[in-house]
């Protein structure tokens, strides 16, 4: 994770007895560190992701069990488990992401962030050297970040054995607080169903993609804003898996790219001034797109998504999350920014839904997921349609679809831009 002094290694591996980090209401000692390499040596603990065991070879910091909570080498545990650990230099503090949740934990604190709420621990993450080590090594209690990431711990203590798997669970999505317009508990819907677009044939000599109708050029107080265009998932994150396991299958990353593309165009030919999280099929951490945004001072934040339910084949249709923020002083999004995620959504929610047919599950505030709540601005979430429904990917499928989408959601935000700055 990070390189220390000498000096600092002093400070931070040796935990001597003054060392004040509460561990089962008694400070951690040097001695319970030494306690548990004498005992590894002759009982290692091992550790099993989702069926498969993981390898610790040479020097590499093993799972170690201390006062009887386990804490595990945050880096090696949770990217094997396709997840990303992102280090904070600066503040002492080690992010964990894998899908839509996140856990900060702070060496030596015992508070932590799951999804935007603060969680006490009763043993915090630490930094740790093998004896003869210069580097340490980040390690955090296993079950509390493993729990809080969606999976479930369990622990075999004849065979000193940590097993960690994958909660059965739905799609984000489908957990989040039912919003305005979405459906109720009984599964109907509060939205339409609405037609399809008309066809577009774009006016002779107008140089707009894809032959559909000009879209406004941006007036010259909205082209000075920028939009922060993200493309979801990519590389080693499929996303969601239409026909998962048959020849036809279809990741999500891929239908995602190419409505992005799509998009980037349309936006391009409107004079929009915008930002793209990727053009290529690569893999970026969410919480790096947010605070790629927050560093370049982006308006909007706008995610491009499509859906999947695990358990519920007959979830369909369009949605879009959003967050309405307010920072610490109590301003809103409209006082800072001059726009509100709300009022983006709305109308991505009204376009996308008159483009494409879909079923209309109408607009949700969802303040847990990444991309919302760690963006500063405004931040939108766009989810086309489920390729865990037949109906829905037979529609993804379809030819067109990635550019309808694109040319609905640029129609959205190129309208409300105008509106909202003139």
């Amino acid at each position: 994770m990070r390189k220390f002094s000498l000096l600092m290694l002093c400070v931070m591996v040796l935990f001597a007895a003054s060392l004040s980090v509460a561990f089962a209401d008694a400070p951690i000692t040097e001695r319970d560190i030494e306690e548990w390499f004498e005992v590894s040596e002759e009982y290692p603990v091992r550790l099993i992701l989702d069926g498969n065991e993981l390898i610790f070879e040479g020097n590499a910091m093993r799972p170690a069990i201390i006062r009887d909570r386990t804490l595990v080498p945050a880096r090696k545990v949770f990217e094997a488990m396709g997840g990303t650990v992102i280090w904070d230099e600066e503040n002492e503090e080690v992010h964990i992401n894998i899908g839509d949740s996140f856990v900060t934990l702070t060496i030596y604190s015992n508070v932590a962030i799951v999804n935007n709420h603060e969680r006490t621990l009763d043993v915090p993450a630490l930094i740790i050297a093998t004896p003869g080590e210069i580097y340490g090594s980040t390690m955090v209690p296993a079950r509390f970040a493993a729990e809080a990431l969606g999976f479930e711990v369990n622990w075999d203590e004849d065979e000193r054995i940590v097993s960690i798997a994958p909660f059965d669970t739905d799609d984000y999505s489908e957990y989040l607080d039912n919003g305005e317009n979405g459906n109720n508990e009984n599964g109907t819907n509060n939205g339409t169903e609405a037609n399809n677009y008309p066809s577009y044939s774009g006016s002779s000599g107008a140089t707009v993609p894809y032959g559909f109708a000009p879209l406004p050029m941006m007036t010259e107080a909205a082209a000075r804003q920028l939009i922060f265009i993200d493309i979801g998932h990519g590389g080693r994150d499929p996303g969601t898996i239409g026909d998962r396991g048959l020849p036809t299958q279809l990741y999500e990353k891929t239908v995602n790219l190419q409505i992005g593309l799509y998009l980037r165009d349309f936006l391009r030919a409107s004079g929009v001034n915008f930002y793209m999280s990727r053009e290529t099929d690569i893999h970026i951490p969410a919480a790096e797109r947010a605070y790629r945004a927050n560093e370049l001072g982006a308006t909007l934040f706008v995610s491009i998504h499509n859906n999947a339910s695990s358990t519920n084949p007959n979830a369909r249709g369009t949605e879009v999350l959003f967050y309405s923020k307010v920072d610490e002083y109590e301003r809103t999004e409209g006082e800072l920014f001059g726009i509100y995620s709300r009022d983006v959504a709305r109308r991505i929610q009204r376009e996308m839904v008159s483009a494409l047919g879909t079923y209309d599950r109408g607009t949700r505030n969802a303040p847990r997921l990444i991309v919302l709540n760690r963006t500063e601005m405004p931040a939108v979430v766009v989810e086309g349609a489920f390729l865990s429904n037949a109906q829905d990917l037979a529609l993804i499928r379809q030819e067109d679809y990635a550019i309808r989408y694109a040319y609905a959601v640029a129609k959205a935000l190129i309208e409300i831009m105008n509106e909202t700055f003139r």
